[in-house]
């Protein structure tokens, strides 16, 4: 499934583990090349590292296809690799694999597992050095290096509502699965099959799957209620929310307020484009982004009940 607007945690590793990179040069031409195709396709890098065998990349998906995209990345590069080093042959094993994402909670547990693999395979031997290793998005995170292919703002975005608050989370994230010693994909949480029976599209998934909170049902509210505990969650004021501005808070503010319209109203991905003047793969992403805010919230009041004001 290939579709525009979506998430996907992109590897690949060389044939028989052996190396992909084996000077700066490879790695600063591979890297050309995946800068060059994210923006031509017009996608965005929440995540990148390049190891010695392998790599990883957690994309959201532009107008172009993923599929061309690495296509032109690994081919292109594949063949410049072989002339430098007069060899002949496949570089990468198979093709490339593309993990689909549909949770928030695989996304904030996949962006710190990818820029953790200089530590797992002792590239590095400690968390305070990884913001030095070039070849991964960690330091971009953090906002230590200004031309970079991962998109900040999108990264700031799944991780809090603030910049101040996302980088706070995503250190908290990746320090949390660097002392526990949670390095493996093993650890990553498990993914939905990705196998679809028709053409359903990616965002017709996302808008049609209950998505319900734990084993949390909502009660039944109006426009009006929701309007007010998304106030009430986000601090926004209601009026800002069907706003153009793309800040952060508001951002934020949006994404709770289409969880909320969804879960306990049931309005349709349609309904809440038209009204937030945003495509429906739009809506589809903030609806699983609201998911994970609004988690958060109720992990810090305990309860649903509370929220609601029960």
């Amino acid at each position: 499934m290939d579709v525009a607007g979506q998430f996907y945690h992109v590897m690949s590793r060389g044939i028989e583990r052996r190396a992909i990179f084996t000077d700066k040069y490879d790695y600063a031409d591979f890297y050309g090349r995946l800068a060059e195709w994210i923006s031509l396709s017009g996608s965005k890098c929440l995540a990148w590292c390049l190891m010695p065998n392998h790599f990883h990349v957690f994309l959201m998906r532009g107008d172009r296809p993923l599929s061309e995209l690495m296509s032109h990345v690994l081919t292109g590069y594949a063949t410049t690799f072989n002339l430098k080093y007069e060899r002949a042959g496949h570089l990468f094993q198979n093709r490339y694999k593309s993990i689909i994402c549909l949770s928030e909670n695989y996304l904030r547990e996949a962006v710190p597992y990818i820029h953790l693999n200089p530590l797992r395979a002792g590239l590095i031997k400690e968390l305070s050095e990884l913001k030095d290793y070039r070849w991964c998005g960690h330091a971009a995170a953090l906002g230590l290096r200004g031309k970079d292919i991962l998109d900040r703002s999108e990264f700031l975005d799944h991780f809090g509502g603030t910049e101040r608050s996302a980088v706070e989370n995503y250190l908290r994230a990746i320090a949390a699965r660097a002392a526990s010693g949670r390095l493996g994909p093993e650890e990553l949480p498990e993914t939905p099959d990705q196998a679809s029976p028709d053409r359903e599209t990616q965002e017709d998934l996302v808008l049609s799957a209950p998505i319900h909170s734990g084993n949390v049902m909502f009660p039944a509210q109006s426009r009006e209620e929701s309007l007010a505990l998304t106030e009430r969650i986000s601090g926004v004021e209601r009026g800002s929310i069907f706003g153009l501005t793309r800040a952060h808070t508001i951002s934020h503010a949006r994404a709770i307020y289409c969880y909320l319209r969804k879960e306990s109203a049931g309005v349709s991905g349609e309904r809440l484009a038209e009204e937030l003047r945003i495509s429906r793969s739009g809506v589809s992403r903030l609806i699983w982004r609201g998911r994970g805010y609004f988690l958060d919230w109720e992990k810090l009041n305990n309860s649903t009940t509370s929220l609601l004001g029960r």
